[in-house]
């Protein structure tokens, strides 16, 4: 070989060529990859942004919620912060939602905290109410002092959470920003989990933080990836407002204008407009005195974009000077409504256009408003109250600046387009209206849009907006109507709206295609439900569907393109038809190829339903603004009950796609409360309710409302000749009314008349006949003639064949005098107190008495006079008064009372002689003819016969016109009032109607044994009838048809049959005494046949409903028959005496056969007293389809709850259909002394349809129940043979340490451990990597199966034996979820039902021919409690003491010594054992308590599990089947029975023989040969191995672990499992509390083993007791810093210094250690020698930290959390006289750290890791034992590390052994070793000034100063010199001059 020196010294050309290529190709790589990346992230985006817009316009979930107050709880999961702005954070999270504040705790020194802190708000509210309040979560800096500053924040509605697939965000990171400035940037991130849960929801939990370290946040953020939120400005313009009620009292007003003082304002009201949209709120200015404000009035909100927030709510108020602000309405507009996401969305953008506001009935009261709540937006309005006009825009880039500003010019310009007003007609034409509760009052119907129409509101225009007042007339059997008949009311309202007719026509083109593709997918849903459908048909009746949606969907858009905008539009109508035209494309598209694709009939299913929802999302139109249609009930002017229809519903367009729904079409309106209406879609039943009904317990004695039958048009008035066209069977005319009134003074006539002569029917209005002024276009047809009012010509007994006449007898006495004795002086009156008189001439009248009166013609007697003493009167059945008509009756005499009368009641019977009938009638029409009606006051009703105190009296006179054109309005004035017009209906067709009334299953249970006592009364239009009763049961059977004949129904027979009129049926208890109750209502449509060649009607399934709730089904057919001189059915048979009914003909009811029923009746459980007394000796009585069987009674539950002979079977006539098999009712009847029986319980199951089997599968069950039985038959032998019932107890359990076969007990590596506890399994189990030892995983060790969910929910909750059904009693819904119902007991059992041949053929065997024994069973139950997950806090500061609790039978286990402080997620690692007696122990109760120093302990959540079902199972749920069988280890098998014998055990129950062994690893079972190697071969994943070279025989050997068990029980281990047995397992049961229903409390982690004790020996217990951490020691050598970042400036020399120290302290200690002090350090350089000494507890297994401390100062105990191990060094900058400052700062994982740099020079924050850094070389502390070496310290500024200064550190784990082997003492202490740690050698510069003053002049003074202070000293001697010599100089001169002069 040669060389590195032989080399030549050049390079080949070759190779350098190569390496040119291969760098081009290395680049062209990179620049490819780079290029995908940038792909990736644009799809990503893409996808984002699609799943944003889909997640934003698909259907709200909260919409499918009721409409009531509900229970809601919102957790927000607080886990971490990364990169929060700022230096020296003492972090803590605020959460505010619905003004509710709930705080984490602090964390202090970081810009990275960690908290892990669950936070909860509990709301019972309406479900939007929730769901408008605003999140907002805020990360904060806390002061002590000062108040905290903000960081950032964020902020969503709880609906934007709901309304998230699984109500949840989970491990999401928020963008946190300031709300004031959103331009400044991201102030950080915040990881949260927020869960939205409300009744039934789950609660997603929130995975492990700890495996969560190092998350890409940009790539799970809660909005858009690389979509930042920008700053903007929603920009709300708010014009005016129209039609705004009156508010205020008028005191005042009445005041002035009886004064004639001032100006009187008729306007009370004072309204302004309040803007809400994420938290930011704005207002206009208040209009004083003014029901149409002009505002002109801009809101300018700050928002962030996108929002997370959903709908902006504008509310009206109106200003109050001395109380609250009142509420006149509120309403919404939807973000996804009037915006759109992704390439071709939009902004937000509305208007300029009205928003309609509805809310309480618009009539001012003096008293408070009781529906208020309606004004505010919880529930929807009922009335019309106004409408306002606004604009919405948003714009991006900068925040407003001013938040208010009045709307410029040019925006006042460009709406006045906006305002044009066009001319509306409203006609209807009502048909009928029945259903009418019975009232003192006319009724009459109001139809008003807007304001126009409303006859109560002055303000308004008058209209004929409303019907004629008419008396509700009874029907004979169970309603009132009105009377119309023949002549049919007509109203029209004329109104003036914008022109919204290109919006409505594309909405209503919408919903025309919609409602045809829906429909179409609905027919084939519903054929699907049928026994012998073809798949085939239904799938190419489908694609026919869908082909007719293809030709609609054509259509729609060829209209879209076609049809302009109209003249006058904004924004958002242009990109309203663009994303419409365009998503129909893309529906065009795909339904092409869904047809062109052949696909199942699911799949097809599948995308229609897709179809639907996408085209649902289309069909939004939130600029209509023309208001919804209200129809009101009146009555003496009090608005009884209303409905409100969409106005665009109405509208009518040329084009008939394009017209709306009802326009022009007669439809059956049912009159409902319409927030109680919203609450399931469904109609709550056929009357009219009141407004405002907040809460269902109020409509249980409601009262008031009617069912209406109406033909309703709108259209412009340029179409209303459209009207006249419409078929409703008649002509239209108008008639002139007034009213001729008077008086009764002494004779009758107008003298002392309080009303004009002749008036309006209030007589307000002066109506004299030469008044009335004929419009144009019509004439008079005729002079005037008498009309009557319709009702008067029914009498109160129309109808009914029996009737209760009463009398009153009265006395009188003087004072102090006693009551007459003489029945003579006793006289007669009705109830009012007239007496009865007879007039013999004109002038002689004779009063009547008791025996004196006759029975109205037609009527006869039964019976005598009695008194009516079932009422308020003494025991003779006086009632007594001080004078008849000026007081009340009382039954208590006092002397005061004057006067007394009794109630005498007789029955007459009406008689059908025909002579009679008509000498009455002749009667009664002579007195109509004269048309007087008769009153005792003007104002009081009116009533036919005259009455001896009436004093006033009126007669109808009407005048008719005509129209002499067909376009004129039907309408005409009289003095500028509008009045209405009337339909004469020319012709009508003749109907039968049929009900076929089957039976009805699991109705309300209005008595209090838990049944009824149901019949049904039937509803068509005025006509009624009732069924027969069905005595106690909830489930009847009528078996009825009902007919009702000579119905007339105006309009095309045609036009019947495509709309024909609602049938309801009203289904009612029948008691002996009183009213019955309700019990629920059906509203369906009749099929109509005009001959009998039409198809016949099927029977069907009706939905009961019970004030919002379903209680029950109906089974019924319905047909109207035309009944016009054809051929009509024959009549049905009649049912055999005594009921003489007729029954459902054959053709209508089901075909039945042969059927046999058997129901194993186990046994019952949990059975509540009964009558104060326990339920001791119960048996069962089944009834099904007519047939009664009973069981043997049970001798004593206490001692064996389950039923002797448990078997019973019987033979029925089921029907052939599925569909239309009755329901199997269950009775718990209890046998008592003396011969009684009372019911104690039932249940009813709907349909024994779940329960069929099949008769081929009838061995097949068998064959499951043999294995039941078998497999505890020789348990219960040997139970019976050792205990009796009530015997001794069972001998103590033994455990035996090795339950395996001798040769794994001598196997000498039994004894050798693991090295994994059970732990390691769990972790490794439930997929936690952060804690799973790769040991075990590389090993092959088994894994438990995890169920997120009970275990019963994976095995059918194991009830192939038995299963529990809820057992109720008394009053009520049986609901087995409701907390508050009816549940006493439960009753364990099973059904089966199959068909019986009927071709002659063998009777199939039995199934339950062989059952187990019901004798008790003894067991040991081994409850092992795992873990608790999102515990419910109950503690003031957000967590819980929890512990366990455990109930079963009369064994109570309470663990409260060992409660777990401050937790929500503990780790209870506890197992309890417990003797158990099966059935008597069957329920095994886990309870969760929070534990309470002062206080009684609170319940968090309690979880049961039934015991017995799963000792019954098929499923062995007594102990899991391990993966494996292991001898020893970990994994040892730990069942009481081998894997050799379980499967013996099993092969024998299943008949198919024992096992065949050839050898230990052949096998043979069931004809099918397993070997060993099949399931170990050396490319099987299932056998357990080492990790071992496996190329050799020897390695292929040593692959198998040395704790695997013998061959032959591996094998049979490994059969086992290839069976539905229940495998080793951990399950997760909810907790629930009965306090907050149907939310969950939290979960645990636990499973339960059961041992029969039967002579096996029972293994010992598996040890779950949670890890103990092991304490080790942190010690960090602190040696020098460099490059720090000089942060102050020498105030004597200028120069840059820092006086450095370092501190750091362990994440989630207290303990903060900092060094001593380098002062004045010049060039960043700092010397310590310093040793911080740490001391923590380690979980090695599972790499965290444990922390003990008290949660606050005020604690008691201290609570435990799991932290990773973080270090946090910090560098900071020493101050005498103010807080030291922040330089820099270092987080380091001990377990992925970075490594250190071994030279300063090369240290950088390049060093550290970081997002999108994934290249960065990690270390383990706990591995690497020591590293040293120097790290980074840095600041960051908006996401950008800042380098400043270096530390170099020297870093040691050790053990608390090593520790003590080697010790070291904090700083420089003894013991100073390991190592040692001299004094820093620092510069001498380094010292504190004011500490050592030589030093500081030495080296600051001197050594900057020298030169200075050498001059400052000569200067000074200088001065000296000079100050010396002037002051001596003048004396020497002087001397030296005397001296001189005179000589000495």
């Amino acid at each position: 070989m040669t060389s590195s020196v032989d080399r030549p010294n050049h390079r080949n050309p070759q190779v350098v060529v190569m390496v040119k290529e291969e760098k081009e190709e290395e680049e062209e790589e990179e620049e490819e990859k780079e290029k995908e990346e940038e792909e990736e992230e644009e799809e990503e985006e893409e996808e984002e942004e699609e799943y944003q817009s889909k997640a934003r316009q698909r259907p709200s979930a909260s919409s499918r919620l009721p409409k009531k107050p509900l229970d809601f709880q919102v957790r927000v999961h607080v886990i971490e912060a990364r990169k929060l702005i700022g230096g020296q954070l003492n972090a803590t999270v605020k959460v505010v939602c619905g003004g509710d504040i709930k705080e984490s705790a602090t964390k202090k020194g970081s810009n990275n905290p960690y908290w892990d802190q669950m936070l909860y708000f509990h709301f019972k509210d309406h479900p939007q109410a929730v769901f408008d309040k605003v999140l907002e979560i805020k990360v904060l800096n806390a002061k002590v002092v000062m108040k905290d500053a903000l960081i950032g924040s964020f902020k969503m509605d709880v609906g934007t959470v709901y309304d998230e697939p699984e109500h949840c965000f989970i491990h999401k990171w928020l963008l946190l920003t300031d709300p004031n400035d959103p331009s400044a940037g991201a102030k950080g991130y915040l990881k949260v989990s927020i869960n939205v849960i409300g009744p039934g929801d789950d609660p997603k939990p929130s995975p492990s933080t700890s495996s969560q370290q190092n998350v890409d946040i940009e790539s799970n953020l809660l909005r858009p990836s690389g979509v930042s939120l920008q700053a903007g400005s929603m920009v709300v313009r708010i014009f005016r407002a129209e039609d705004m009620p009156q508010m205020d009292p008028g005191y005042f007003e009445r005041v002035k204008k009886f004064l004639h003082v001032g100006t009187v304002q008729k306007e009370l009201v004072d309204p302004y407009c309040t803007v809400n949209f994420a938290g930011h709120t704005g207002k206009t200015p208040v209009i004083w005195n003014e029901q149409d404000p002009i505002w002109n009035h801009q809101l300018n909100l700050g928002i962030r974009f996108p929002s997370m927030c959903e709908r902006i709510r504008f509310q009206i108020k109106d200003k109050d000077k001395l109380g609250a602000d009142d509420y006149i309405g509120t309403c919404f507009l939807n973000l996804s409504e009037i915006s759109a996401s992704g390439e071709d969305g939009y902004l937000p953008t509305f208007g300029p256009c009205f928003i309609n506001v509805y809310g309480s009935p618009r009539e001012f009261s003096d008293l408070p408003d009781k529906y208020d709540h309606l004004n505010k937006g919880l529930i929807p309005g009922v009335s019309y109250r106004g409408r306002v006009m606004v604009e919405v825009d948003v714009t991006l880039g900068e925040l407003p600046a001013t938040k208010q500003e009045p709307v410029k010019t040019s925006d006042l310009e460009r709406i006045t387009s906006f305002l044009r007003r066009w001319n509306y007609k409203l006609y209807a034409a009502l048909d009928s209206a029945t259903a009418v509760q019975p009232v003192d009052a006319a009724v009459e119907f109001e139809i008003s849009i807007g304001n126009y129409g409303n006859k109560l509101d002055t303000n308004a225009p008058p209209q004929a907006s409303t019907t004629q007042p008419t008396n509700p007339v009874y029907d004979g059997n169970a309603f009132y109507f009105l009377p119309w008949m023949d002549t049919k009311p007509c109203v029209v309202v004329d109104s003036m709206w914008e022109d919204c007719t290109y919006r409505i026509e594309a909405l209503n083109m919408l919903l025309f295609t919609l409602d045809r593709l829906e429909g179409g997918l609905n027919h084939v849903k519903l054929l699907a439900r049928e026994d012998d459908v073809i798949i085939d048909n239904l799938k190419q009746l489908l694609c026919h569907t869908l082909s007719d949606f293809i030709e609609d969907l054509v259509k729609d858009i060829r209209w879209l393109d076609e049809t302009p905008l109209p003249q006058y539009f904004n924004k958002l109508d242009k990109f309203t038809k663009d994303r419409r035209t365009q998503e129909l494309i893309y529906l065009l598209g795909e339904a092409n190829q869904v047809l062109a694709t052949d696909i199942s009939l699911e799949e097809l299913i599948g995308e229609t339903e897709d179809y639907v929802a996408r085209l649902c999302l289309q069909t939004t139109e939130p600029q209509n603004a023309i208001p919804d249609v209200v129809i009101w009930m009146i009555s003496e002017n009090k608005r009884i009950a209303s409905c409100r229809i969409p106005a665009s519903s109405l509208m009518f367009s040329e084009t008939s796609r394009c017209r709306g729904k009802m326009c022009g079409k007669f439809q059956t309106i049912f009159l409902t409360v319409s927030n109680i209406k919203e609450y399931t879609g469904v109609l709550m039943n056929a009357h009219l309710q009141p407004p405002g009904v907040e809460k269902l317990e109020d409509l249980e004695d409601q009262k008031g409302g009617a069912q209406v039958r109406l033909l309703l048009w709108l259209g412009l008035e340029q179409f209303q000749s459209e009207w006249a066209k419409e078929a409703i069977g008649g002509n239209v005319a108008v008639y002139a009314e007034t009213y001729e009134n008077q008086a009764c003074f002494v004779n009758w006539g107008t003298s002392g008349l309080t009303r004009p002569d002749w008036s309006d029917a209030k007589g307000k209005v002066k109506q004299p006949k030469e008044a009335f002024v004929v419009p144009d276009g019509w004439k008079w047809d005729g002079d005037w003639f008498i009309n009557p009012e319709l009702s008067i010509a029914f009498e109160a007994d129309e109808g009914l064949n029996e009737w209760q006449e009463d009398i009153y007898e009265n006395q009188i006495r003087a004072p102090f005098s006693s009551w007459p004795n003489d029945p003579t002086k006793s006289y007669w009156s009705d109830v009012r107190g007239d007496k009865l008189i007879a007039q013999e001439n004109e002038k002689e009248a004779k009063e009547l008495t008791r025996d004196d009166i006759e029975p109205p013609e037609g009527w006869r007697w039964a019976g005598n006079w009695q008194v009516d003493k079932n009422r308020a009167c003494d025991k003779e059945g006086w009632e007594y008064s001080v004078e008849p008509g000026l007081s009340g009756y009382t039954p208590i005499e006092r002397n005061v009372h004057l006067c007394r009368r009794r109630r005498w009641v007789i029955t007459r019977l009406r008689l059908t002689d025909p002579k009679a009938l008509e000498k009455k009638t002749q009667k009664r029409m002579k007195a109509i003819e004269e048309g007087w009606e008769y009153a005792r006051l003007a104002n009081l009703p009116y009533h036919l016969t005259e009455h001896s105190l009436d004093l006033a009296r009126r007669r109808r006179w009407h005048r008719k016109m005509v129209a002499l054109n067909a376009g004129k309005p039907a309408v005409f004035y009289f003095e500028g009032e509008k009045k209405a017009s009337t339909c004469e209906m020319c012709y009508h067709h003749k109907y039968q109607l049929r009900a076929y009334l089957y039976q009805a299953r699991d109705m309300y249970s209005a008595d209090k044994t838990g049944l009824s006592d149901p019949y049904c009364v039937l509803g068509f239009g005025r006509y009624s009838a009732r069924s027969r009763a069905v005595k106690e049961s909830v489930c009847p059977t009528w078996d009825q048809t009902i007919l009702i004949d000579q119905i007339k129904l105006f309009g095309d027979p045609t036009t019947i049959r495509e709309s024909p009129p609602k049938i309801f049926l009203n289904f009612f208890d029948k008691d002996t005494i009183g009213k019955g109750g309700f019990l629920g209502k059906v509203v369906c449509e009749p099929v109509v046949r005009f001959s009998t060649k039409d198809p016949a009607p099927r029977l069907d399934w009706y939905l009961i409903d019970r004030y919002t709730k379903t209680e029950g089904e109906c089974l019924a057919a319905f047909e109207l028959l035309l009944d016009e001189g054809g051929d009509l059915p024959f009549q049905p048979p009649t049912a055999p005496p005594p009921a003489r009914h007729f029954i459902v003909p054959s053709g209508i009811r089901p075909i039945l056969q042969k059927t046999r029923i058997e129901v194993l009746c186990w046994g019952v459980r949990d059975m509540k007293r009964f009558q104060l007394l326990p339920v001791e000796s119960p048996y069962v009585e089944l009834e099904c389809g007519g047939t009664v069987v009973q069981t043997k009674h049970i001798q004593k539950v206490s001692s064996n709850p389950n039923f002797p002979d448990p078997v019973v079977t019987f033979d029925v006539l089921l029907p052939k259909e599925q569909l239309y098999v009755p329901p199997l009712n269950i009775h718990i009847v209890e046998k008592r002394a003396f011969g009684r029986a009372p019911m104690v319980g039932t249940h009813i199951i709907k349909s024994v349809k779940a329960f069929f089997v099949e008769p081929n599968a009838v061995q097949q069950h068998k064959k499951i129940l043999a294995m039941v039985v078998k497999s505890m038959t020789p348990q219960l032998q040997q139970t019976q043979d050792t205990q009796s019932i009530g015997g001794k107890e069972a001998s103590p359990v033994k455990y035996v340490e090795d339950i395996t076969n001798a040769p794994i007990a001598a196997d000498p590596d039994a004894s050798k451990g693991s090295g994994f506890d059970w732990w390691t399994k769990y972790y490794y189990s439930i997929g936690d990597d952060q804690r799973t030892l790769e040991e075990y995983v590389n090993q092959g060790h088994d894994r438990m199966v995890v169920y997120s969910h009970e275990l019963e929910e994976a095995f059918n909750n194991f009830t192939d034996l038995a299963q529990s059904f809820p057992l109720f009693r008394g009053k009520g819904s049986r609901d087995p979820n409701d907390p508050e119902g009816q549940v006493v007991g439960l009753f364990k059992g099973s059904v089966k039902v199959y068909p019986l041949p009927d071709d002659g053929s063998p009777m199939p065997d039995r199934i339950f021919s062989h059952i187990p024994s019901s004798a008790p069973v003894e067991c040991v139950a081994r409850v092992y409690i795992v873990k608790g997950i999102a515990l419910q806090p109950q503690d003031p500061d957000g967590k819980s003491d929890p512990y366990i609790k455990i109930k079963i039978g009369k064994h109570t286990i309470n663990d409260k010594e060992n409660f777990i402080p401050s937790n929500l997620d503990p780790l209870f690692g506890k197992m309890f054992e417990i003797p158990i007696t099966l059935p008597t122990d069957h329920t095994l109760t886990v309870t969760v308590m929070d534990y309470d120093y002062t206080s009684a302990d609170d319940l968090i959540g309690t979880t049961s599990i039934d015991l017995e079902n799963r000792y019954l199972s098929h499923h062995r749920a007594l102990c899991g089947i391990p993966q494996s069988y292991y001898k020893q280890g970990t994994n040892k098998w730990r069942d009481s029975a081998l894997p050799k014998e379980i499967l013996k055990e099993y092969c024998l129950t299943m008949n198919v023989g024992e096992p065949q062994w050839e050898t230990s690893i052949d096998v043979v079972v069931d004809r099918t040969i397993y070997t060993l190697e099949q399931f170990e071969g050396d490319n099987s994943e299932r056998a357990p191995h080492l990790d071992t070279d496996g190329s050799t025989e020897e390695g292929k050997k040593s692959r198998v672990h040395p704790d695997l068990g013998a061959d032959d029980q591996r094998l049979a281990l490994h059969i086992l499992r290839e069976r539905k047995l229940v495998p080793e397992h951990i399950e997760t049961r909810t907790l629930y509390n009965p306090l907050q229903p149907g939310i969950s409390q939290g979960k645990l982690h636990m499973w339960v083993d059961i041992f029969p004790k039967t002579g096996a020996n029972i293994p010992p217990p598996i040890d779950i007791s949670p890890r103990k951490p092991e304490k080790y020691y942190l010690r960090i050598v602190v040696w020098n810093t460099k490059d720090v970042l000089l942060d102050e400036v020498s105030v004597a020399t200028g120069e840059a210094m820092s006086d450095i120290y370092v501190k750091g302290w362990l994440r989630g200690q207290d303990e903060t250690q900092k060094t001593d002090t380098h002062f004045r350090s010049l060039d960043g350089e700092g010397n310590f020698n310093w040793r911080f000494v740490y001391k923590f507890d380690y979980l090695a297994a599972e790499k965290v930290v444990v922390i003990k401390k008290k949660e606050h100062f005020y604690s008691l105990d201290k609570s435990e959390t799991h932290l990773p191990p973080v270090l946090t060094m910090q560098v900071w900058d020493n101050d005498l006289f103010s807080p030291d400052d922040f330089i820099g700062t270092l987080d380091l994982n001990l377990l992925a750290m970075a490594e250190p740099a071994r030279d300063a020079s090369v240290c950088s924050v390049d060093q550290l890791p970081e997002l999108g850094k994934p290249d960065v070389k990690l270390v383990n502390l706990f591995e690497q034992k020591r590293l040293k070496g120097w790290w980074p310290v840095f600041t960051e500024e908006e996401g950008v590390r800042e380098l400043t200064g270096k530390l170099e550190l020297e870093m040691e784990v050790v053990t608390e052994e090593e520790h003590n082997l080697k010790p070291a003492g904090k700083a420089r202490d003894e013991p100073n070793l390991n190592p040692k740690l001299d004094p820093p050698n620092r510069p001498a510069t380094s010292f504190l000034w004011f500490t050592s003053p030589w030093k500081t002049f030495k080296h600051i003074v001197w050594k900057h100063y020298k030169m200075w202070i050498i001059g400052a000293v000569l200067v000074l001697f200088l001065v000296i010199f000079i100050v010396i010599f002037v002051y001596t100089a003048p004396s020497t001169i002087m001397q030296t001059i005397v001296q001189g002069i005179i000589p000495s």
